[in-house]
């Protein structure tokens, strides 16, 4: 049989309500130190535990923060949820993982199951967050906050990595080395991610005066098996590029394998880079020259902001986006002459 909470009161001498309001560390109690010491000893003698679901229904809460992800396959994701977990766990807030892979009808399923469970809070990292979904989140009031997602309206709070100015980096980086074509694996036109670092890669083109081709730029998911496919296309032409700026890691090393299968090398061939920073590439051959985003830090950040607006406390910056920074691996060398 469960110990309750009047089997305490009993132990200890005191009303139900007073051990109620001891577990609940109420500030406007006024008893003895002694009363309360008795009330603890009882509960640790008991091995009583508090009946949370029913404490976070009277108090309409639940503790708990829904995560909407893409790709749990994609190690970037972990690194960010690692940031959140380190910040949530500090709060006493457990952590309700949903992965979507990628599609809309799935998410706001996710979405809605999150909401029936009334989360405190919800960190959105899936790609399309769409108006739909969001309309329907502001419509329960709970709070959110976009993770790696920014929002074009701009009237959503979110940390993002400056995805710009770290394609920028990038294509910088093989222009120093020499390299005049240049391709892109782009990822979803759809998405901001992929937009904004379309946008870096066309304005550093266009800062060294080399022309846009659309030739080398195709259109991919953010996967090694869409990278490979990508990268055959690109090798297919008559005038193949010497490097590549791939949006995402998982897309460079899927390009690095179709470019070695070809009996080809990187990068005395031709040079790579990706982008994220994830674990992984540290450890392929050869190691990726990449854009590193701060991850956890992301997370951690994210976590925070949302905690913020769920106890209605101020927050300094509602939109934040990280600087990435290039990291030079074996992956790019200088172009053959």
């Amino acid at each position: 049989m469960s110990i309750t909470i009047k089997d305490v009161a009993q132990r200890a001498g005191v009303n139900a309500s007073t051990v109620s309001r001891v577990i609940n560390s109420d500030s406007k109690l006024s008893i003895r130190e002694e009363t309360k010491r008795r009330v603890l000893d009882a509960i640790r003698e008991l091995g009583y535990h508090p009946n949370s679901i029913a404490r976070n229904l009277r108090l309409k809460t639940s503790d708990a923060i829904g995560m909407l992800i893409p790709d749990i396959t994609n190690p970037l994701f972990p690194e960010v949820i690692k940031g959140v977990e380190n910040l949530a766990s500090e709060k006493d807030l457990s952590l309700i993982l949903c992965h979507t892979w990628d599609n809309h009808e799935k998410e706001l399923k996710m979405i809605r199951f999150l909401l029936n469970r009334r989360v405190d809070g919800l960190l959105l990292a899936s790609v399309h967050m769409r108006a739909e979904a969001i309309e329907e989140i502001e419509k329960s009031g709970t709070p959110y906050v976009l993770v790696n997602r920014g929002n074009r309206k701009d009237v959503s709070a979110y940390v993002v990595a400056d995805n710009t100015a770290g394609a920028k980096m990038a294509v910088h980086h093989l222009i120093g080395l020499g390299h005049k074509k240049i391709a892109h694996i782009a990822g979803f036109l759809y998405t901001d991610t992929g937009l904004e670092r379309i946008e870096g890669y066309r304005k550093e083109l266009n800062l060294a005066d080399i022309p846009f081709n659309s030739d080398y730029m195709v259109e991919a998911g953010y996967t090694e098996p869409e990278g490979y496919k990508a990268m055959n296309k690109l090798l297919l032409l008559p005038d193949r590029p010497t490097a590549v700026f791939a949006a995402n890691d998982l897309l460079a090393m899927g390009a690095i394998l179709a470019i070695h299968e070809k009996g080809l090398s990187v990068p005395e061939d031709i040079s790579v880079v990706g982008f994220d920073g994830i674990w992984l590439v540290e450890r392929i051959t050869p190691a990726l020259t990449t854009v590193k985003v701060p991850l956890n830090e992301m997370g951690y950040l994210a976590m925070n902001m949302l905690f913020n607006k769920m106890k209605g406390m101020p927050v300094e910056q509602e939109r934040i986006v990280l600087k990435p920074s290039l990291v030079v691996r074996c992956s790019t060398d200088r172009v053959k002459s």
